[in-house]
């Protein structure tokens, strides 16, 4: 069998990031370029559908090379020797989408989505999946949960199906996400993902919503997309599972969507009371019905919110900005001291 298509994705590798962007995939002389993607992993992800070798992802130090198997034997010689009928039939196998920071391919029952995003991501969907050439520590949490350990980079894999390690080589089936945080605040929330807490993510970094946001679902088919996007207003529209269980989303807010410091929370129109710390927000399902929302991190470059989510039906979920203007706040300031002034002036003259 021989290799017909070859993509190599380029990857900036980054230390812990201190700005909240997303990137966004373009393809350029048969390369797929991004920002992020899953930075950081070396190896080989191979993925086997119907017993059949049907896809390798190889990782290299600047690059993703994603290669897929096509017919062989005198086939594949007359199609190689007419381009355009080779161009065109791989156009009908394959299913490729590329949507701003995403970017999905599906083949022969393998589907491969990654984002070009902070939060390195990557999912594969097969009937098995082998990650092989790995030089790192590998740990295996729990039946379910494996973490890749080298140098600044940490990486888990998360995996639906059974999952098997031998030597440096690790044996999954179903279906596998490959998580990898980007700020050290985030780190804190690793259990979140290993028990199936954390339903969805999303980033916004403008309020462009074509250009400036990405979504990723993580468990219980949580979704979280933007609903209306106004300067100083983000409405979102929160959905999954009702039988999922309470999940917890986490919403990435980039410097130019932040317009204030303050801000105010609502979930279908209630206000949202601050949860006293990260425990209390991990566990979804420890105040009954109510969602509470937490500040994960707040920096020069942006903020990481968490809102849990106790029960799922179709929701909406809104941040507003509180934006003092600039007359009234001087107007204030100007009343205040013509107080103190007069207040001076009565009681020298007493």
């Amino acid at each position: 069998m021989r290799w017909f298509f070859l993509f190599t994705i380029a990857i900036i590798f980054l230390p812990l990031s201190s700005a909240i962007e997303i990137g966004e995939v373009q393809v350029e002389d048969g390369k797929i370029m991004g920002k992020y993607l899953p930075a950081g992993l070396e190896g080989k992800i191979s993925c086997y559908s119907g017993g059949k070798h049907i896809l390798d992802l190889v990782y290299n130090n600047d690059s993703i090379e994603i290669s897929l198997k096509y017919f062989g034997g005198e086939i594949e010689r007359i199609l190689e020797r007419n381009p355009f009928l080779k161009e065109e039939i791989e156009k009908s196998l394959m299913a490729i989408n590329i949507s701003g920071a995403a970017y999905e391919i599906e083949y022969a029952g393998c589907r491969v989505e990654l984002h070009d995003v902070p939060t390195r991501f990557l999912r594969i969907v097969a009937n098995e999946i082998v990650f092989s050439n790995l030089n790192y520590t590998i740990e295996k949490v729990d039946e379910h949960t494996i973490k890749l350990r080298k140098d600044n980079f940490t990486a888990m894999i998360l995996c639906e199906g059974k999952l098997a390690i031998d030597k440096s080589t690790i044996f999954a089936t179903h279906e596998i996400m490959l998580i990898s945080f980007a700020y050290q605040e985030e780190k804190h929330i690793e259990d979140a993902i290993k028990n199936k807490v954390l339903g969805g993510e999303i980033t916004i970094v403008s309020y462009d919503v074509k250009n400036g946001t990405d979504c990723i679902s993580y468990f219980g088919n949580v979704s979280v997309t933007p609903a209306k996007l106004e300067k100083g207003k983000i409405v979102l529209k929160v959905d999954g599972d009702e039988k999922a269980g309470g999940k917890i989303v986490k919403i990435n807010l980039g410097k130019n969507v932040c317009l204030s410091d303050e801000f105010k929370i609502k979930f279908d129109g209630r206000l949202l009371h601050e949860a006293s710390n990260l425990e209390d927000i991990l566990n979804p399902d420890d105040d009954g019905i109510e969602p509470e929302y937490y500040l994960l991190a707040t920096k020069q470059e942006g903020i990481i919110l968490l809102v849990s989510i106790p029960h799922f039906s179709e929701h909406l979920l809104s941040i507003e900005f509180i934006v003092e203007n600039v007359i009234t706040k001087t107007l204030t300031f100007l009343s205040a001291f013509l107080i103190v002034a007069v207040a001076a002036i009565y009681m020298f003259k007493k």
